[in-house]
């Protein structure tokens, strides 16, 4: 086992309930290969992650024999918000032996590898870091132990989530790093902005 570990919080791709908002505006069908092909890319990318274990962190109906459970330990998300379940998967990592933990998304599957390199590297000297989005939200977080308190009391899904984090950690003392800004993937503009240019072979489950 590796002090470092990642993990990818994810929906199991059902038709119908991922990426509701870019689905109303280009269809169900494309939102949803478009969210397959964001996650699988995702997987590709952190692949070449080296000294790091991989993680998923997944919600909504599973089988034994889907696909995205043959890639890495995959463990069901547990918690009533965004902020439990975040929270109760750094638990989870940190329970199993890990010294570093940092959590993404499968909403910026184009994401810098060499971002999530240096985030490990500054948690050696921070207890926090995060990768904030344009639109107010974070890519990224990752810790050197469990803080609970950073998820609690966000309104999640507003624009203010990095800045509300930052000021958590900065009333409660926490050395927070901030990674350069990145974009995700929620609406027809963030999927225009992918840079993937050649269609992904996606193993559909």
């Amino acid at each position: 086992m590796n002090s470092s570990a990642l993990g990818i919080m994810f929906r199991i791709p059902e038709y119908g309930k991922v990426k509701r908002r870019l689905a109303a505006q280009i269809g169900n069908d494309k939102a949803f290969r478009a969210y397959v092909a964001m996650l699988y890319e995702t997987i590709q990318n952190v692949s070449n992650l080296t000294d790091i274990d991989i993680y998923g962190f997944y919600e909504g109906a599973v089988s034994a024999q889907h696909n995205l459970l043959k890639i890495f330990q995959s463990i069901p998300q547990h918690g009533e918000d965004l902020g439990e379940k975040m929270f109760n998967a750094i638990k989870w990592l940190f329970e199993k032996g890990h010294n570093k933990a940092i959590l993404i998304g499968a909403d910026s599957p184009d994401l810098p590898i060499d971002y999530i390199k240096d985030a490990f590297t500054k948690l050696d000297a921070f207890n926090l870091v995060i990768g904030p989005v344009d639109d107010g939200g974070y890519y990224l977080i990752g810790m050197d132990s469990p803080l609970d308190t950073i998820f609690k009391g966000m309104k999640w899904g507003s624009n203010s989530i990095t800045k509300d984090t930052i000021s958590i950690a900065e009333r409660q003392g926490i050395k927070y790093f901030l990674l350069p800004q990145w974009y995700d993937i929620d609406d027809i503009e963030g999927l225009n902005r992918w840079s993937c240019q050649q269609p992904v072979k996606i193993p559909l489950p």
